[in-house]
């Protein structure tokens, strides 16, 4: 699955004299990723699922498994309704989401 990140490009003139203060992240800047994962982070915690001690990016609610790469997140559970429920619930939540294959 894919969730659309809140990245964004922006051509600058660089002729300008002017200081320019960002209201969103830059896919470019160090910390673009960082807010990103903070993000993703807060959904998933807000929906139930508790974050691993030992994998920052792996995160686990009742039997239901998920994983966070970048902005592309996998479930793994033993019963595909489920995931089905946890995706209408990240849907409901603001994340604009991509289902990609099974």
């Amino acid at each position: 699955m894919d969730i659309s990140a809140e990245f964004y490009y922006k051509d600058f003139d660089s002729t300008q004299k002017s200081i320019l203060r960002l209201k969103q992240n830059l896919y470019s800047l160090k910390q673009a990723s960082y807010n990103w994962s903070e993000l993703l982070k807060a959904g998933l915690i807000g929906i139930g699922y508790k974050q691993s001690c030992i994998d920052l990016y792996l995160y686990i609610k009742d039997n239901i498994i998920c994983v966070a790469y970048v902005d592309d997140t996998q479930f793994f559970t033993s019963d595909d309704s489920l995931i089905d429920k946890e995706i209408s619930k990240l849907k409901a939540s603001g994340f604009d989401l991509t289902v990609r294959g099974e």
